[in-house]
């Protein structure tokens, strides 16, 4: 799936992100993204860009060029629509698009964090991280179970896999090499879950 296609599908899904907070099971806390607006705008502007040629040659160069140019982009809708913006929240905007569009979203920062060896998606507010040995419940959390659905196709589809009803269940690898378990209903009885096992760079001795 091409970066274009995955952006069009998450700019798709973002209607129904008010109804989905509405939505949450009762323990949730009902919170509201205050700069879903602008995310928006972001969104669009990045999904006008990638159309163009010059986009896609970014693309094939690799993450790297394609994540400057985003920023790029980012930063300038900013400096248009929300000069207000406090330089703190411009970078957790900035940080979110780029998980969501190049990364796998709210756990993007979790998978590139040594401190954390496994971690475990049971819901869309229930990931929890191993560190050290201990297991504990983190704060990242999702929209609803679409978008943990969603970071689950971004996993699958580059490996040419696929996860649906007919195939509830897939084994594969991200590209730092961790070991990635997704199960879906329904064979997963309380919505989709996803485990990540990584892999300590410093060898046993």
């Amino acid at each position: 799936m091409s970066l274009l296609e995955r952006l069009q599908k998450e700019k798709g899904s973002e209607v129904q992100d008010i109804k989905a907070l509405r939505g949450k099971r009762p323990h949730m806390e009902q919170k509201e993204d205050p700069f879903a607006d602008i995310k928006s705008k972001i969104h669009s502007k990045i999904i006008e860009e990638i159309k163009t040629e010059a986009f896609k040659n970014l693309e094939e160069d690799g993450d790297e060029n394609l994540q400057k140019q985003i920023n790029e982009i980012i930063e300038s809708v900013l400096n248009e629509e929300s000069a207000y913006i406090p330089k703190n929240e411009r970078s957790k905007i900035a940080s979110d698009i780029i998980d969501e569009t190049i990364g796998f979203g709210p756990i993007n920062p979790l998978i590139h964090d040594p401190t954390v060896s496994e971690i475990m998606v049971n819901g869309p507010d229930m990931v929890y991280v191993e560190k050290k040995g201990k297991l504990v419940l983190s704060d990242v959390t999702f929209k609803d179970e679409q978008h943990v659905m969603h970071v689950i196709e971004k996993i699958v589809a580059p490996l040419g896999r696929r996860i649906d009803e007919s195939s509830p269940m897939v084994d594969a690898r991200l590209p730092n090499g961790s070991r990635v378990n997704a199960i879906i209903p329904p064979l997963a009885l309380n919505g989709p879950t996803i485990t990540i096992r990584k892999f300590s760079d410093k060898p046993f001795t």
